[in-house]
């Protein structure tokens, strides 16, 4: 009976069928969509420089940014004054922001061009000197946060 047209038509029926199953499964997967993950390579930015200007009370940060910069999605500037009033640091010890200010997209205070940032903060006393530190945020929040270096602006 192996041999029978009978068998041989029924067994090219499954196989047919078996196949065209496993055809339609894989053409079902094509359409899958996973959402877009960050590469790192690709996606990263850094602050190249920072550099501050002062205006009475106000202090104008101009920073410089490198890599994907136009992934930047918000910064938060860290200020801590020095000198010997109270609740000031001092230079020669920790970093301890003592104003913390976030400026997102859109932000009056915040302007870009291209690569350049530029922040203006006020309300700031004219004759202290300030500390201070941009922690700028990826629009990719599974990218680590980018970090200035700690830069001093005098009074004029």
């Amino acid at each position: 009976m192996t041999g029978s047209p009978l068998f041989r038509l029924r067994l090219s029926r499954i196989l047919s069928a078996t196949l065209l199953a496993a055809l339609a499964l894989s053409l079902v997967s094509c359409g899958k969509r996973e959402w877009p993950a960050p590469k790192l390579s690709e996606d990263r930015f850094r602050i190249r420089s920072v550099n501050v200007q002062r205006a009475q009370g106000c202090l104008i940060v101009d920073a410089e940014l490198a890599g994907a910069w136009d992934n930047l999605d918000s910064v938060r500037l860290h200020i801590e004054a020095i000198g010997d009033g109270p609740g000031d640091g001092c230079a020669t010890c920790p970093f301890v922001p003592r104003i913390s200010r976030l400026y997102g997209p859109g932000a009056p205070e915040m302007r870009r061009d291209m690569n350049r940032l530029i922040i203006t903060t006020c309300e700031l006393d004219p004759k202290k000197t300030y500390r201070l530190q941009l922690v700028a945020s990826n629009v990719y929040p599974a990218l680590q946060l980018v970090t200035s270096e700690l830069v001093i602006s005098a009074p004029q």
